[in-house]
């Protein structure tokens, strides 16, 4: 009579190892380069932009006028309201079209859609990261896969909570320069929102 026997594979050396390669990492999710991240964090925090030398700021109040300077317009004057407000303009077709606004400071309001959007969504990731994490310790899965998962799903919940956004909106002087958007006071072309983005550093 014999006895055979089998032994199982110790794999917990293994997970243990691919657990503690993820310790000490962090995802970050924000607008990090350029323009984008500038804007970004204008809306996000709010601030009062002024006018240098005691001159004018020309704030966009249509369309063509967002996507074009001051000084390309030909036969504009300087026209004045009622109220006092200052205004670039041309006549088009016998009728006074106001192109930008003449100011000497512009105030735009907190409109917090990173923290506010992390905020909104952050329980739902980490739900994943539960559920996930012992499927991505596993033998044969990549832990910077893991990693990249959870970026790539709170960098996109994100978008969604900032094209959502909706308070506080836009001032009604300058909303036509949005053209059709008019509902989201973040979105004019959308770059802004599409760079929203992850990565990954060590702590």
């Amino acid at each position: 009579m014999s006895v055979k026997h089998t032994t199982k594979k110790n794999l917990i050396p293994q997970m243990m190892k691919k657990a503690q390669a993820l310790n000490g990492k962090k995802v970050e999710v924000g607008v990090f380069d350029g323009d984008h991240a500038w804007l970004a964090g204008i809306h996000e925090y709010g601030c009062t932009i002024k006018a240098k030398d005691g001159g004018y700021l020309t704030v966009p109040l249509t369309a063509a006028a967002a996507s074009n300077k001051a000084k390309n317009f030909v036969g504009t004057f300087v026209y004045t309201s009622k109220s006092g407000n200052k205004f670039i303009a041309w006549e088009r077709g016998g009728k006074l079209e106001l192109l930008f606004w003449l100011t000497d400071s512009v105030t735009i309001p907190e409109r917090s859609f990173l923290r506010s959007g992390f905020d909104a969504c952050h329980e739902e990731v980490l739900d994943y990261v539960d559920k996930m994490l012992e499927t991505y310790i596993s033998p044969g899965k990549h832990s910077d896969a893991f990693l990249r998962n959870c970026g790539k799903m709170l960098a996109s919940k994100i978008k969604k909570y900032a094209r959502d956004l909706k308070e506080p909106p836009k001032n009604k002087i300058t909303s036509a320069s949005y053209g059709g958007k008019k509902n989201n006071p973040l979105i004019k072309t959308g770059e802004m929102i599409q760079s929203i983005t992850y990565r990954i550093e060590d702590e």
